[in-house]
């Protein structure tokens, strides 16, 4: 497998991205790219080793990225709104384009899943199907205790939750905090959904969310099921928190290869 780390400008915006082509397909441009992204306090190196298992099963090369404000990337310029994953979609179309992917499929998780559906719902000429790890699809009440009390740990001196983050996103480790903890919690949000995204989308979804997810109901995957007016595969899995590729990866990794070879 061939690594490759580096950065792209985008607009006044540096993202830090990582490529991983598996042997064998040493140009990349060969098969379709799989774009992965990140959750609201995520960043590459925090999907772990989900994206290795992922090649090894799917034999396709994935792109990752630490979003604006994330990781290694640039810091965010403005205070987030109502709107924020509707702009930060904006961004992604600006990397595909940058990178020229002709043919693509997205996978994201929880923020990022929500993210990669906003993405669908354009109707970008290349994208070939998506996936989705807990995507968030409309804000809903018990996301905020959840919420609340991921900050009662952060917060506590020595938190071992702080330093861990601290690893990843360095200085601006509290903005990537409080950014997701302050708007998802904030009462401007309440309204916040994507329900006409998914009435958009005209590419085969494929949906994984946990029946013990710490953050949301089953009520974000039923809205997939509900508004996504093309082919949909909906996995609702027991024993399973808001992280399924970690909490059941091989039964993740096996329905996602069969998924991306179906035509």
């Amino acid at each position: 497998m061939v690594v490759e780390d580096g950065f792209v400008d985008l607009s006044g915006v540096r993202l830090f991205t990582r490529t991983l082509i598996p042997d064998g397909n040493c140009r990349g441009e060969e098969k379709p790219m799989v774009i992965f992204l990140h959750e609201g306090l995520g960043s590459v190196e925090q999907w772990r080793d989900f994206p290795e298992k992922f090649i090894e099963k799917c034999r396709l090369p994935v792109l990752l990225y630490d979003r604006m404000g994330y990781g290694k990337s640039s810091p965010r310029k403005e205070k987030r709104g109502l709107n924020y994953i509707h702009r930060e979609e904006q961004l992604l179309s600006l990397l595909i384009r940058k990178l020229s992917l002709k043919k693509y499929y997205l996978l994201g998780h929880s923020e990022g899943g929500s993210l990669a559906l906003i993405h669908a719902a354009q109707h970008p000429v290349g994208l070939l199907k998506v996936i989705t790890l807990s995507a968030n699809t409309e804000h809903e009440p018990r996301i905020i205790p959840g919420i609340e009390s991921v900050r009662k740990q952060y917060e506590k001196p020595g938190s071992k939750l702080k330093q861990a983050l601290q690893r990843y996103h360095g200085a601006h480790c509290d903005d990537v905090f409080y950014a997701w903890c302050d708007t998802w919690t904030a009462g401007f949000f309440h309204p916040w959904n994507i329900k006409p995204e998914l009435s958009m989308i005209r590419v085969p979804i494929l949906a994984f969310h946990g029946r013990n997810d710490e953050y949301t109901s089953l009520q974000q995957i039923e809205n997939i099921r509900q508004f996504v007016p093309v082919k949909k595969e909906i996995h609702i899995l027991d024993q399973c928190s808001h992280h399924p590729h970690f909490d059941h990866q091989e039964k993740v990794l096996a329905v996602i290869r069969n998924f991306i070879e179906q035509h």
